[in-house]
């Protein structure tokens, strides 16, 4: 009895003991969390006025876990370094500095939060007063003949008025570079290929004011004289020469190079250019070498794509280069997908007139099957090609052409079930692209006119006006507001109905999205073999208008290469511009997903229409037979819809 009585006791003071001894030491968690390596948990700025916190966070090296990564308990990448925040301290102050606040003073304080090892970095920041610029002078260290006509041409005037220099603003020390080369540029473009600009400036530190001086020496005017080509070229010397368009004895200037740089690097000839300027006396004359290398003479492309409209797509082109060693090319292509069928032949002309000019010839076999018309075509198209500069293009062509078309409407009586008709057509249309990048940016205007029957070879005579003006305006990097406006009218004055393909149809992948291939606007009954409803057909018409507005978001951060895009599109096919107040404009909207492939974006869009008419729903005579996707447009393609 005394033994258990001692042993429960024995077990009472073990436990008692053990208790005091937990409650003194500290918990282990505790411990854990005070030896953990302070973490940098926020990072912020004070007293920065002109730059924002975003622009700072930039230039520096420390940095804070973002929200998920602080949920998710990933900070290991963010321990504080002391040395790291005091060099930031530093690069803040020289970042000032060099954009005009000499007097800027940049301190940090690391405060603690609740948690001792989560740290957070404040830079305190006193900008002081900006150095403003007081007098700017340009001087030309040349004779005055040549100092005023130096400073009467338009790039001078341009460049006075644009520099980062004028009276008023910062004096940035790291606009000199930029103000520099601006002057050099100026001078080259006038024929000077040897300038030489200094910028001087007197600083008032105290005063926060600075003199600017500009002194440029143009030095001598410079003619090109010889053109020495390097590479292998299966052309004469004097043709490669020719694209270049620089000719002995003329002015230099620095945009007559690039422009020859580009010229020889478009030919078709040539898969490598460059010209550069070697090492020479700086006189009146320059020599340019200019590096060339050219495609293999003949070549083969294949080229395969899917869509919603067409399913499966395929093109093969062949290609001979410099068939009659001038430089000349002749191609041979076929392409074939569910919709249409073409194989042609092309013939090359690169240079016409000028470098700019071409003259592409070719003979053609078509074959189409659109939802409600058959045709057959052949003929010959002959387009010359001018290129005013890199944003504007202009072509006029001629086109004949043999055509059969047939209506999918067995019911239809002539001339719709089987037409055969002539099209002898001039046609003139434009391109200008403000943006020169692989992504298009700013405006984007096609206008198109064809004129047929001109010299009475053609069945039918009329005048068919398109314009295409699209506009991409990037309201972050990643966000983008893509908007078109397409819009077309055919003057006809003809008794007979003009021919399914050439009156104008919408709706589709790349059009309004609501609707499939060539489904907006007016359409006819197609009946069975019995005399049922089957379908509506469209039928076209000689006015249209369409638009669309696209949110394209790129999810890069997230999910790379993929984006994500919201639209609205409408438009309208009227039978003539007489008859516009018989349809209203249709409207669909809906979103889709783009994946950036290595052959462009893939891209899935469903679209919904907001107010479909009868026909749209295959609504006939009252009955419904239609479904609940006749209001949803599913579309699949490679490539942006514009």
């Amino acid at each position: 009895m005394n033994t258990i009585q001692d042993n429960a006791t024995y077990k009472l003071f073990l436990f008692l003991s053990i208790s005091c001894i937990a409650l003194l030491l500290p918990n282990k968690a505790e411990a854990q969390e005070d030896e953990q390596e302070p973490i940098v948990w926020d990072v912020s700025f004070e007293g920065n006025e002109n730059y924002r916190d975003m622009v700072l966070n930039e230039i520096i090296a420390t940095s804070s876990p973002g929200f998920f990564q602080k949920i998710f308990g990933r900070t290991g990448d963010f321990a504080l370094n002391e040395m790291e925040v005091r060099r930031d301290r530093i690069r803040i102050m020289r970042y000032y500095e060099r954009r005009g606040y000499p007097n800027v003073d940049v301190s940090y304080e690391i405060k603690d939060r609740k948690k001792a090892w989560k740290k957070d970095v404040v830079f305190l920041i006193s900008e002081g007063n900006p150095l403003q610029i007081r007098s700017t002078e340009i001087e030309i260290d040349a004779t005055s003949e040549i100092a005023d006509e130096i400073r009467s041409s338009r790039e001078y005037k341009r460049a006075e008025e644009q520099h980062a220099f004028q009276v008023g603003n910062r004096y940035q020390t790291l606009r000199r570079v930029d103000v520099e080369g601006r002057f050099l540029n100026l001078l080259e473009e006038l024929g000077f290929a040897w300038p030489e600009v200094e910028i001087e400036a007197e600083v008032d530190s105290v005063a926060s004011r600075a003199d600017i001086t500009i002194k440029a020496n143009p030095n001598a005017k410079t003619y090109f004289s010889d053109i020495e080509i390097e590479g292998e070229i299966s052309v004469p010397e004097r043709i490669l020469i020719r694209e270049t368009d620089i000719k002995e004895g003329e002015l230099y200037r620095q945009s007559k190079l690039q422009d020859a740089q580009r010229q020889v690097f478009n030919h078709h000839l040539f898969r490598f250019a460059t010209i550069t300027i070697p090492d020479q006396p700086q006189d009146s004359t320059l020599n340019v070498i200019l590096r060339v290398r050219e495609h293999p003479k003949r070549s083969v492309q294949a080229t395969i794509g899917f869509g919603r409209e067409e399913l499966l797509r395929t093109q093969v082109s062949w290609q001979n280069r410099n068939i009659t060693g001038t430089g000349h090319r002749f191609g041979v292509s076929g392409r074939a997908s569910f919709i249409e069928q073409r194989l042609s032949t092309d013939f090359l002309v690169p240079y016409v007139f000028n470098t700019r000019s071409s003259n592409v010839s070719s003979i053609f076999g078509q074959h189409k099957l659109e939802p409600s018309f058959e045709l057959l075509r052949a003929g010959f198209n002959n387009s010359l090609i001018y290129q005013f500069d890199r944003t504007k293009t202009a072509t006029a062509s001629y086109e004949f052409s043999i055509n059969e078309e047939l209506s999918r409407n067995s019911d239809s009586a002539l001339p719709d079930s089987v037409l055969n008709y002539n099209v002898s057509s001039l046609s003139f249309s434009g391109y200008y692209s403000e943006g020169l990048s692989r992504e298009p940016r700013g405006w984007v205007i096609q206008p198109f006119i064809e004129i047929s029957g001109t010299f009475s070879e053609s069945t039918f005579t009329f005048q068919k006006a398109l314009l295409d003006v699209r506009r991409y305006t990037h309201l972050t990097n990643h966000l983008v507001f893509a908007t078109r406006i397409n819009t077309g009218v055919i003057f006809y004055g003809g008794e007979q109905r003009l021919p399914a393909n050439i009156r104008f149809f919408t709706g589709g992948t790349n059009s309004v999205r609501g609707w499939n291939r060539q489904e907006l606007g007016p359409s006819r009954v197609r009946f069975d073999d019995s005399g049922d409803f089957e379908t509506y057909i469209p039928v076209g018409g000689r006015s249209m208008f369409t638009f669309n507005l696209e949110l394209r978001q790129d999810l890069n951060e997230l999910i790379p290469k993929v984006g994500l895009a919201a639209f609205l599109d409408g438009g309208q096919i009227w039978s003539d511009l007489n008859n516009m107040d018989e349809r209203p404009i249709q409207y669909g909207a809906g979103g889709g997903i783009r994946y950036q492939s290595p052959i462009g974006p893939v891209r899935v869009d469903i679209g919904y229409k907001l107010n479909p008419t009868d026909e749209d729903l295959n609504i006939y005579e009252g009955e419904d037979f239609g479904s609940a996707w006749s209001r949803i447009g599913i579309h699949f393609s490679i490539g942006q819809a514009f």
